[in-house]
């Protein structure tokens, strides 16, 4: 980020975009130092702005933004565009796109952690758009290190109760874990979110899923239930219910 007097230039990626008034529009910006901040992008749907073009969903973007100092509003001076990555994509894998989008819409991001999630969205944004088969796994791995840089990290390795390594068989929200079948117990029932052998395998392997996307197969209930346990994980440590409506397009 540089600044000149009291306008900031930043790079950043538009993550939500809502009409303001007649001819502006509102957006929402994860930026690389500043985490995500509101842009207000005056008069550029007016019909001979070309400005508006490159104001979409998942652009990425050189920003020149003025700030009132007694305000939290940017203001958008000029833009240009690094890149458009939902131009011209796959449908899955846009679904995919805007999933992280909403995702990061509901989180709050500290500043100190502003840099290293951004170049985290990064990569995976120029990484999915490779990805031919099972891209749901890539979004799965994408949170996974979302939530070690925010210090949430859950362990899918071993049993939260009595630390074995082998047989994971439930998630266990209240541990933020997994526990194995030895620990399972029906008093646990009501408590814990019960996994399938297939889901339980994609769990522990979701670390170097990327080698493994061709082998695999993943169906509908295992997405269903994975990304339960993703959002109720994210829910028990913000305190608040998330929700991801881009992924119920998501087909196998």
């Amino acid at each position: 980020m540089s600044s000149n007097n009291r306008n900031i230039k930043l790079n950043g990626i538009i993550i939500r975009k809502v009409p303001f008034k007649e001819t502006s529009v509102i957006l929402d910006v994860f930026t690389n130092d500043l985490g995500i901040i509101p842009i207000m992008a005056k008069g550029i749907r007016k019909e001979k702005n070309k400005t508006a073009n490159f104001m979409e969903i998942m652009n990425e973007m050189e920003f020149v933004l003025y700030k009132n100092p007694s305000s939290d509003w940017y203001i958008l001076k000029s833009s240009e565009l690094i890149k458009a990555h939902l131009f011209e994509v796959e449908f899955r894998t846009g679904i995919l796109m805007q999933a992280v989008a909403e995702i990061c819409r509901q989180l709050i991001i500290p500043e100190e952690d502003s840099e290293m999630l951004y170049e985290l969205l990064k990569k995976y944004l120029e990484y999915i758009t490779k990805v031919e088969v099972n891209g749901i796994a890539i979004f799965w791995r994408f949170l996974l290190k979302l939530f070690i840089i925010m210090g949430i990290e859950f362990n899918i390795s071993e049993c939260v109760l009595c630390k074995k390594i082998d047989g994971l068989k439930a998630y266990y929200p209240q541990k933020h874990g997994f526990i194995c079948e030895s620990c399972y117990r029906s008093a646990l029932e009501k408590l814990v979110i019960r996994m399938t052998k297939e889901q339980s395998e994609l769990f522990r392997n979701l670390k170097q899923i990327g080698k493994m996307l061709d082998e695999i197969t993943i169906t509908k209930e295992s997405i269903s239930q994975i990304n339960k346990i993703f959002l109720i994980h994210l829910s028990e440590h913000f305190h608040k219910k998330f929700h991801l409506k881009s992924l119920e397009m998501y087909k196998v």
